[in-house]
């Protein structure tokens, strides 16, 4: 089920996590992070909205520091 919101969608967790390829524990986990992910109940229902979500996560990128050259 989705909930058209202006500039995004909310979908429930479960589609979200299926999404990703993640389950919802994953997602339980990282929106009890600092800054975690954002979700919103409706309901009794949890939803997060698409492009926020991948956002977030985007985010989160984090580049490995450049190996020093062997001389």
């Amino acid at each position: 089920m989705t909930i058209d919101i202006p500039n995004d969608e909310l979908i429930l967790d479960a589609e979200l996590a299926s999404r990703w390829g993640v389950t919802t524990r994953t997602l339980a986990r990282y929106s009890n992070q600092p800054n975690g992910l954002p979700y919103w109940m409706v309901g009794g229902r949890k939803y997060r909205a698409v492009r926020a979500s991948a956002e977030w996560l985007a985010s989160r990128e984090r580049k490995p520091n450049a190996r020093r050259a062997v001389r």
